[in-house]
This record gives structure tokens, C-alpha cells and sequence, in this order.
């Protein structure tokens, strides 16, 4: 049957399928089964859109699903290239709107609606642009504002992160007095931290010339951070700034 003609052999509408679906809808289908699981619903809407000549729309649309929908974690960032592979073998490799072409679609589709679900950039994003003239307006009229970025006003200085984040290598931290030694046993920490990252923190720790490094400092500064409280610091354990 003519790419041209639904599945009745009439002429296509504009912005219909074969099927006499909305092109609309159904890629507004694909993404809501992709964000909510439903691997069979996403492959019926990558094969209505593309066996129609809206492959480019399908397409287009996994990308935007990628960016919205999917939180492509460490152990899912492979399916970004996964998605384009699929996306070349079907627009340069196969016809994308028959056979293989088909299936690259289906397989894109479904590797969507599999992956971990997480909308959170858009919301997120959203909201800071939503709120950012007004928190500064409250700024400067010397006021708290009603709703606040996650980061304190850097002019009321940085809060609890202001320790961490200003160290010898910024303005702020320079004037702190905070040196090479903060750095190395406050600033430099991680979440993780390799047996050979570990080993040769503590090799350099253990023989900066410059500064007499105690072991509790050395073990704070090769110890990983918890995960649950990432930005956690002992100003008691201090740093030798001679």
C-alpha cells in the first residue's frame, strides 16, 4: 500500500496515520507510554508514526523523551547511543518507514519505555527560571526570599557549602586563608574514591613539603564522603596554614 494512502487506500490526511490516528497524538502517546512503562503502547506508536512517513516525527521525539523522561543513570547512559545507532541504521541503513526500519523504531521505543522513568529537568528548570526575578528582587531589597535557588545568595555567602566550595583556588577561599592543605583534606574529597586514587591521595598528603599534615587530617581527606550527606565537613580537624 502507497505510503500515501491509509489503510483503507484513501489519500492520507494531513497529519494523520494510517491508521487515522492525530500524528499528534500519538507521539504524545509514545512519550506518556515511555514515561509510564508500557513497552507495547511505545512500539504500536513508533510503527503507526513511521509506516505513515512521520519517522522523522518518532525520531525527533525519542530524543526529546531521552532528555524529559528517562534519568539515564550511570548504568543507562549507553542508551543515548544506543538510541542514535538505531536511528542511522534506520534512515541510512533500511527505508524507516518499512521492514528493518520498522524495527529499529520498535526496539528504540521499547528500550525507552524500560529505562528508569525520572521527569525531573523540565520541573526543575522550569521552576528556578520561574522564580529568579523575584528572588532577586527580595535580594535586593534586603529581604529572605519566599522561594530560594538550592544555593544560599553567594553576597550572604555559600551557608554550610561555603567551606567546601571556596577553597584555595577561588576569591573567596584565597582570602579565607584557605590553602593547598584545606584543599587536599576537605576540598578534594568524593563520594568514591579507587584503592589507587585512595593510595596516591595519601602519598601526596604524606609528603607535601610545605605542610606538616597530621594522620587524622590524612585519613579525613582520603575517607569518601557519605553518600547521604555529601557535603559534610570537620572544621575541627582543620589545616596548618603556614
Amino acid at each position: 500500500m502507497s505510503n500515501d494512502t491509509n489503510d483503507l487506500g484513501k489519500p492520507l490526511d494531513n497529519d494523520m496515520t494510517k491508521g487515522s490516528y492525530s500524528r499528534y497524538t500519538v507521539a504524545s502517546l509514545l512519550q506518556k507510554s515511555c514515561r509510564r512503562g508500557d513497552r507495547e503502547k511505545a512500539m504500536w506508536c513508533a510503527v503507526e508514526l513511521a509506516r505513515s512517513g512521520y519517522s522523522w516525527n518518532f525520531w525527533d521525539r525519542a530524543q526529546t523523551i531521552l532528555l524529559e523522561d528517562c534519568r539515564l543513570s550511570i548504568t543507562e547512559a549507553e542508551l543515548l547511543p544506543a538510541i542514535e545507532r538505531l536511528r542511522q541504521l534506520a534512515t541510512k541503513k533500511w527505508e524507516p518507514d518499512e521492514g528493518m526500519g520498522l524495527a529499529c523504531a520498535m526496539r528504540a521505543a521499547s528500550l525507552l519505555a524500560e529505562s528508569e522513568g525520572v521527569r525531573e529537568l523540565l520541573p526543575m528548570k522550569n521552576w528556578w527560571l520561574e522564580i529568579a526575578d523575584d528572588r532577586m528582587e527580595s535580594l535586593r531589597r534586603g529581604e529572605q526570599p519566599e522561594h530560594d535557588f538550592p544555593v544560599p545568595p553567594e553576597s550572604r555567602d555559600l551557608g554550610e557549602l561555603d567551606y567546601v566550595v571556596n577553597d584555595t583556588h577561588t576569591a573567596a577561599g584565597s582570602r579565607a586563608g584557605r590553602n593547598m592543605a584545606h584543599y587536599l583534606i576537605e576540598s578534594s574529597r568524593t563520594t568514591d574514591q579507587s584503592e589507587l586514587g585512595q593510595r596516591y591521595q595519601r602519598l601526596i598528603m604524606e609528603h607535601e613539603i610545605s605542610y606538616d599534615l597530621t594522620d587524622e587530617q590524612i585519613d579525613h581527606g582520603t575517607t569518601p564522603v557519605p553518600e547521604d550527606k555529601p557535603w559534610e565537613y570537620d572544621r575541627e580537624i582543620g589545616f596548618p596554614r603556614h
